[in-house]
């Protein structure tokens, strides 16, 4: 009896507590639980729940978006940035004038080179230009339109400067090649030379060396310089080229010339330098009228072509006082009844400068030659 009265006593109990709680629970808003747990550092954390939870949701949503907003931003800036870069260089690049005839751009250097050592390892041919000058001398000339590789241009030379019949000797000693500037555009020519012609006689070293040079991704011979023991052309890097040669004693010529981005030489000025007997060329009329058939006179005069201009320069260094009164009376003979331009040496520059500027060479390219280097094939 009395432990079936204590278990209703403690059931009673429980009943009443269970309805206090529920009496001082508030309605609405239901406080949760603080739940916590360990992170991987040991540390405790409180995990959220509820409302807290639902707000770091859509907070982290949130914050994504505009992530994903800032980031789309940022590559429409780079797009923006890259377009204009584009835009510039496709602006430069139809602003850049196209000098595919003369290889002017760096691009076109590359190709011309490109083709100059093809030709040099017989990979690809010359055709000789529209322009190449024909000697009525030879018994064949390189046919104009015709192309040669590297090969058949050698064995052109030796069926040029040999004949098996007479000579022993059949075939050039050796080749050489150099590059040079163009002193119109910032191109280069190749040159290509043949060593051990024997054009004036056996052994001479006598050489020829031509003129290659590339247009529209074609390569033309445009030129060449025959050099024996009365005759020198001598090549110099800038693209300019002095020639040198003899008549005989008393009558020598010089002279400059620039082989342009065409492959085609252009004079710049030719010089005759006659002393002697030889000064008759002047005027020889007026010669006989003061000197002698066989008089040594003692006068040297430099005659200039320059352009379609000829200039006169004399030199009395040589002459005694009594010469120099004869040689001076002959001078001005020619000025008044010839019509001869004796011109001082500063005319004489300045109508130089005059036809460097004509066919587009800078003047002081005539004191910045600098010689070539010859390279063995």
């Amino acid at each position: 009896m009395k432990g079936s009265m204590k278990k209703k006593f403690l059931l009673l109990l429980c009943v009443g507590m269970m309805l206090t709680g529920c009496a001082d629970q508030k309605p609405g808003k239901q406080e949760e639980p603080e739940v916590y747990s360990l992170d991987l550092g040991g540390q405790v954390q409180e995990k959220e729940t509820g409302e807290n939870q639902a707000s770091t949701v859509v907070g982290a949503v949130q914050t994504e978006e505009d992530a994903a907003q800032q980031k789309q931003s940022e590559e429409d800036i780079f797009k923006e940035d890259t377009s204009e870069e584009d835009s510039f260089k496709e602006g430069a690049q139809q602003e850049a004038p196209e000098r595919v005839s003369d290889g002017g751009s760096t691009s076109d250097n590359k190709n011309a080179q490109d083709l100059y050592t093809q030709f040099l390892n017989n990979e690809v041919s010359v055709t000789v230009g529209g322009a190449y000058s024909q000697n009525e001398y030879r018994a064949n000339n390189l046919e104009r339109g015709r192309a040669y590789t590297f090969a058949e241009l050698g064995q052109y030379v030796n069926q040029s400067y040999f004949n098996p019949e007479y000579d022993e000797k059949t075939t050039y000693d050796y080749a050489q090649y150099t590059y040079v500037g163009c002193p119109d555009s910032d191109s280069r020519n190749l040159l290509v030379k043949f060593v051990g012609l024997d054009i004036y006689s056996p052994g001479d070293d006598s050489f020829v060396f031509y003129v290659v040079t590339q247009s529209n991704g074609q390569l033309y011979l445009t030129d060449e310089y025959e050099c024996w023991a009365r005759s020198l052309a001598e090549p110099y890097r800038n693209g300019l080229c002095s020639t040198y040669g003899s008549n005989g004693a008393e009558d020598h010529y010089s002279g400059m010339l620039a082989i342009l981005s065409n492959g085609i030489e252009t004079s710049i000025y030719d010089t005759e330098i006659v002393s002697g007997w030889c000064v008759r060329y002047v005027d020889e009329t007026i010669y006989h009228e003061f000197f002698d058939e066989n008089a040594d006179v003692p006068l040297v005069v430099s005659i200039y072509s320059v352009g379609e201009e000829k200039y006169y320069l004399y030199d009395l260094s040589q002459c005694t006082d009594e010469q120099k009164t004869l040689c001076e009376a002959y001078i001005d003979r020619c000025r008044d009844e010839a019509g001869i331009n004796w011109v001082t040496d500063k005319q004489l520059q300045d109508a130089i400068c005059e036809r460097c500027s004509a066919i587009g060479v800078a003047y002081d390219m005539l004191e910045q030659k600098g010689m070539v280097e010859w390279h063995q094939i």
